[in-house]
């Protein structure tokens, strides 16, 4: 039985996390980037050890583990930092989420790629669904949930693919937009409907 691979994006604080929690509530298999990314970096990995060796015992917490905070910092702080740490991690995610797409046995997984647009994965899946918000509900979320100044919110926020390039992953895939600008009950009436709808096809 072939496995129907389902890409899951959208950009910070749109509201990835709730949709996916609907869809675990449907038994559909999801499969987290960013559990997987919090993985390959847990102490005596290889992908910890490269990154120490590019930036120095100051992104680790004193018991050896990353501190997440502190290697955010360096991402932010130019192009070629990012360029690394991208170049570190992202072989190592992908590897890991291939491994883990095998041990599916369900007729299609939701893999939750918050980059999806940013690294051009969308190759690698059968359909993609997009969480999607004005930029006046996503700063306002981000900051009430990350607890941070406007100005990193921002820079956050901007180091992502826009809106429009998302969207526009209608073109490559067969794409479900899941628009997410009213109330949390719409949302979950909406994320619940595509639930019913990917399960039957």
């Amino acid at each position: 039985m072939k496995t129907l691979k389902i890409a899951l994006t959208g950009g910070i604080a749109c509201g990835k996390s709730s949709v996916i929690q609907i869809f675990k509530k449907n038994a559909i298999a999801i499969i987290d980037l960013d559990v997987i990314a919090r993985e390959v970096v847990e102490p005596n990995t290889q992908a910890l050890s490269e990154l120490v060796a590019h930036f120095g015992n100051g992104i680790l917490n004193d018991d050896q583990s990353l501190d997440r905070e502190a290697l955010r910092q360096v991402l932010f702080e130019n192009n070629a930092n990012q360029k690394i740490i991208e170049e570190i991690l992202h072989p190592k995610i992908l590897e890991k989420m291939q491994m883990e797409i095998k041990k599916v046995k369900n007729r299609l997984v939701v893999v939750e790629v918050p980059l999806l647009v940013e690294q051009n994965l969308s190759n690698l899946f059968d359909r993609a669904v997009v969480v999607d918000c004005d930029e006046q509900n996503q700063l306002k979320r981000l900051l009430k949930r990350e607890n941070i100044d406007e100005k990193l919110a921002k820079t956050m926020i901007s180091a992502q693919a826009s809106r429009k390039q998302r969207l526009a992953l209608s073109k490559k895939l067969p794409t479900d937009i899941l628009e997410n600008n009213s109330q949390i009950f719409e949302m979950e009436q909406k994320a619940q409907d595509l639930a019913q709808k990917l399960l039957n096809l």
